[in-house]
This record gives structure tokens, sequence and C-alpha cells, in this order.
């Protein structure tokens, strides 16, 4: 007597644990008057930087996003309160916020990372 089970296999739901996600993509911002990134950065963002009075916001909604790794602040300026708050979102989500100091004298100088 012959018995045959036929079986057949759904794809799993990509949610379902199961499957592997991709990491999503991390980028880096710079905010600034005067710097860029260099061609070769990739996932790098440059954005103009705001007036001082919303540079806290800016920097809150690029870290609430969920898709940012570094923020780096051509000459940060921000109250004790708003860096605490910064400083507090920057922690909840893993990203790092550098302050890059440029002066008149540092006109023809380059800022070489990795960070």
């Amino acid at each position: 007597m012959n018995t045959h089970t036929n079986s057949f296999q759904l794809p799993l739901p990509l949610d379902s644990g199961v499957v592997p996600q991709p990491a999503p993509r991390a980028w880096r911002y710079l905010l600034a008057d005067s710097l860029v990134f260099s061609k070769s950065v990739e996932d790098g963002i440059r954005i103009q930087k705001p007036a001082c009075e919303k540079l806290a916001l800016w920097i809150s909604r690029l870290v609430i996003c969920g898709q940012c790794a570094t923020i780096y602040v051509e000459n940060l300026s921000l109250t004790t309160k708003e860096m605490q708050n910064v400083a507090v979102l920057c922690k909840q989500k893993g990203v790092s916020l550098i302050n890059i100091t440029v002066t008149s004298e540092a006109k023809q100088n380059l800022v070489v990372g990795p960070w």
C-alpha cells in the first residue's frame, strides 16, 4: 500500500522574525555654514545650518527620525537645557553628536574622519 503526502510551503512574511531584515541605512548629517562632506561620502547629507534659535529643534528632529547615526554641527552652540534634551535623545537613539569648531585660523585646513 502506497501512501503519499503532499505538502507545500508558503513564503514567510517579512515581519515573522524568521526572515532576516536588512539593517536600515544610517545617515550622517552635517549642519554647517561653510563645511561640506567630500564627494566620497555616500551616506552623508549636508544641510545649511539653521538659525541658533531653531538649531536644537532641527537636531532633535534628525535624531527622532531614527535613521541617523551621526550629526556633525559646525560651531555648535546650545543652551544648557537644550544640550541636556538633545543629549538624552541622542543616548536613547544611539546617535553621536559632534561639534566641529571652525575658526578663522583654520580656513584652509581639511578635517578627515572616520569619526
